[in-house]
């Protein structure tokens, strides 16, 4: 074996351990299986493990493309749990759809979260989109745009949505809508409905929420947020009391 190492590291500068034909600076066949000559199979390389000339480690694979790149199998850690992560500046680790391994901030990567920029006024029966101010958290998954009110899925997947609403300047038995729509527009994608018990005018109004999942079938689907009453109504985007002032009105979207 050592004249075996020596020759090999002479003529090739490459070693072999259980293998004559080494393919990379080091090469570990690890079952005994592959060729005398030629490049191994995929299937003769799920034993092997290399270290090639640029110091990237392949276990699996002869080729690996990272530092550490393990064709297929778990990684594991053993004693991982005595070193606990700090919430809010840990980073959160993740596989693209290569398999390579990157960290993300995962506090607010997944999170959409917006307020409506201005108090909206409702005409009778009338579908009316909201107009929600600059993202107070968002992500690559989402793109809004403050002027048409049209929020673009840039992944396809699963959404949880909630939409709050403020409505006031309305008569009692009023029907409010919530509602999401596509673009172009057709029928409701989700639709939550009330009907206030007293009229409301001011500062404060009726309070309602709606929440519901949003299919988004492909990168760059879109929808609007919408806002409706039988009668004329008025969406706050803030209300005022006597216990203070804050939003009322917003849009949280967390994808699952």
């Amino acid at each position: 074996m050592i004249v075996s190492l020596l020759i090999s590291g002479i003529n090739y500068a490459q070693v072999g351990i259980r293998t004559s034909n080494p393919q990379t600076a080091l090469h570990v066949d690890g079952a005994k299986d592959n060729a005398a000559t030629g490049i191994p199979t995929t299937a003769q390389q799920l034993n092997d493990a290399v270290v090639t000339s640029t110091g990237n480690f392949g276990l699996g694979t002869i080729t690996p493309t990272e530092k550490l790149d393990i064709a297929s199998g778990n990684a594991r850690i053993r004693d991982i749990n005595t070193n606990v992560g700090i919430g809010g500046t840990d980073r959160v680790v993740v596989a693209d759809a290569t398999g390579v391994l990157k960290t993300i901030n995962f506090n607010a990567y997944g999170l959409f979260h917006a307020r409506l920029a201005a108090a909206q006024s409702l005409a009778v029966s009338t579908v009316t989109t909201l107009l929600f101010s600059s993202p107070l958290s968002t992500s690559p998954y989402y793109t809004y745009n403050t002027s048409t009110g049209t929020l673009t899925f840039n992944q396809p997947g699963n959404y949880i949505v909630t939409l709050q609403s403020s409505f006031t300047d309305c008569a009692a038995t009023t029907q409010l809508v919530l509602g999401i729509r596509p673009i172009p527009d057709a029928s409701y994608l989700g639709r939550g409905s009330h009907y206030t018990a007293i009229a409301t005018s001011g500062t404060i109004g009726e309070l309602m929420s709606y929440t519901t999942l949003i299919v988004a079938p492909t990168a760059g689907y879109q929808v609007r947020f919408t806002a409706a009453s039988n009668a004329t109504s008025t969406v706050l985007a803030t209300e005022t009391g006597g216990t203070g002032s804050g939003n009322v009105t917003n849009v949280t979207i967390q994808k699952i």
